[in-house]
């Protein structure tokens, strides 16, 4: 099949550039020493600590970020580990007011303890579930990404781009949605993409 993919705008090709190679010469990491200082406790007391640790960057043009084939994912890790820290006092009260309603003191109200156990467990659980909701709803959209991603690459990976006209364009159309043969912004180009991908609606 013979593709034309001289841009639609000014039908020139030497300013054509794949966008896959747009956003590959666009990201770039680099690698710096930092140093640290802080406090450390030691068994004689507190004492200076100084370190040195390696920091990665990542660094992208305006124009590739414009040109993204997805959003990108949201860390859960570290987000799950601190809504799971903050259930284990609530575990260990609770542990507490099960045994103090198995072993109840005299003269107590079991159903008002069983209440009160509830009511102030559930207080005291709060931040933390409010946390691991977040964590599982970042789960979730990055999930979405990955199911759509298939697709979205599909579309991205046909897209090209004129430095002259500052425009993106399919040469041929990888869906029936997508316009083939004619410009479009950039922001345009990555709605589209999205869009094909399901990302739109989070």
């Amino acid at each position: 099949m013979d593709v034309d993919i001289t841009c639609p705008q000014c039908h020139q090709l030497d300013g054509v550039q794949s966008v896959p190679a747009i956003c590959a010469d666009g990201s770039s990491s680099s690698y710096d020493t930092d140093t640290y200082t802080g406090v450390g406790i030691a068994s004689t007391g507190l004492v200076p600590v100084v370190g040195t640790t390696t920091t990665e960057r990542s660094h992208s043009t305006a124009l590739a970020r414009s040109l993204a084939c997805a959003p990108a994912l949201e860390p859960t890790g570290r987000l799950t580990g601190l809504g799971l820290l903050l259930l284990v006092l609530p575990a260990i009260v609770l542990a507490i007011l099960i045994t103090a309603m198995i072993f109840p003191p005299p003269n107590t109200d079991r159903s008002s303890l069983v209440l009160g156990t509830i009511m102030f467990v559930g207080m005291i659980s709060l931040p933390g579930l409010l946390v691991l909701r977040s964590s599982f709803q970042r789960g979730r959209h990055n999930a979405r990404i990955m199911r759509g991603r298939p697709r979205a690459m599909a579309v991205w990976g046909a897209g090209w781009y004129c430095h002259r006209c500052y425009l993106a364009f399919w040469p041929y159309s990888p869906l029936p949605d997508i316009p083939a043969r004619r410009g479009v912004a950039p922001d345009q180009f990555r709605w589209l993409v999205w869009k094909a991908g399901g990302y739109l609606n989070r």
